[in-house]
């Protein structure tokens, strides 16, 4: 957290009151909530540094101190005065400050890392979507324990460490006055509790390692680089809560197609007199081949549309169209008689353009 001053991390006067400081932190606590901005770092900071802001001039004292102290053009580096304050200890002066239930420091259940995996999918799974079993390895709570790692039968005691209360407080000296930190208690992991013995099956980890096969809903349009979250399907250690399952699309074969948007484009080559008579051609499509017919006088770069036959539109309905782009193929030789009759041919007025 960089040095700054706290009545400008807050928004407020210098001649603010208490109440005015107090709606300040409230506002920007909301917003900047851990709880709000899951996996932002820098929300996290920032939370940390409204809460020490707020804890400074909501103290008479400590506020007297710091207008002592510092102006807002030398502030006092707050990093140095707050060495050791962190998340949640953030939290906790948080909920002191205002007891909004469901924020709770103590009460926060550990989050299980997720897992990510990449997948390969065909045309026909990227265009119309599908249902995929993934295989992955995680940690689960262990099924003996239910994840505490404990022998049951063994029963509990409480903590010598932290006495029970599953933190540990400490306090630091700063030159705004003492700044007191909890920390979840290493010893116990903030239970509170020791086990009497170890759970037999998992060594008194509380997990156990699975392979699971998890069945993935693909949505129709998905393409390469886009990821599917799986909520709660990642690792649970213990009595954690579980991790997320990141699914990243790596690659979407295509086959001869090209994608555009949510387009499919197919250029088909054909000879002049095909062209000038029309024919018709196959090509390749979603669900296997279409024929399509290539108009008399079809001209090199005309396009012929199929309508919602391309890929799923991913945040809308219905699908993108095949566009076939027509190429017209002119000879390098031709035999004397072939030459002739190009010949004879061009003398003729619907040979020539208009």
């Amino acid at each position: 957290m960089t040095g700054r001053d706290p009545y400008d991390v807050l928004g407020v006067e210098r001649n603010a009151t208490r109440e005015e400081v107090k709606k300040a932190y409230r506002r920007l606590a909301f917003e900047f909530h851990p709880d709000r901005n899951p996996g932002d770092r820098a929300a996290e900071d920032r939370f940390k540094e409204i809460t020490l802001a707020y804890e400074v001039l909501n103290d008479p004292d400590k506020r007297a101190r710091f207008d002592r102290w510092g102006t807002a053009d030398a502030p006092p580096d707050l990093s140095e005065m707050f060495g050791g304050f962190g998340l949640e200890d953030a939290i906790r002066a948080f909920m002191e400050n205002f007891g909004f239930g469901g924020f709770s420091a103590g009460g926060r259940s550990r989050k299980g890392p997720d897992i990510e995996i990449s997948v390969d999918l065909d045309l026909s799974e990227a265009a119309l979507g599908a249902r995929r079993e993934v295989r992955v390895r995680r940690s689960e709570p262990c099924p003996d324990c239910s994840g505490s790692g404990a022998d049951s039968a063994a029963g509990w005691k409480t903590c010598e460490s932290c006495g029970g209360r599953g933190q540990i407080r400490s306090s630091h000296r700063t030159i705004l006055g003492s700044i007191s930190t909890i920390s979840s208690c290493s010893a116990c992991s903030g239970s509170g509790r020791i086990a009497g013995a170890r759970c037999h099956f998992c060594g008194g980890s509380g997990s156990k390692t699975q392979d699971r096969s998890i069945s993935v809903d693909i949505p129709a349009g998905m393409s390469e680089g886009q990821v599917l979250m799986l909520r709660g399907q990642g690792h649970q250690p213990g009595d954690s809560v579980a991790g997320d399952l990141s699914i990243h699309v790596r690659s979407v074969d295509y086959g001869s197609l090209k994608r555009e948007g949510d387009d499919l484009v197919f250029q088909v080559t054909v000879s002049f007199p095909e062209a000038a008579l029309g024919t018709r051609v196959r090509v390749p499509a979603v669900q296997g081949e279409r024929e399509v017919e290539i108009p008399a006088g079809t001209q090199p770069g005309d396009v012929v549309v199929l309508r919602g036959e391309g890929m799923g539109r991913l945040r809308g309905r219905g699908r993108g169209d095949l566009r076939v782009v027509v190429g017209v193929y002119v000879p390098r030789k031709l035999s004397g008689s072939e030459k002739k009759a190009l010949a004879d041919l061009s003398s003729s007025r619907h040979f020539h353009r208009d």
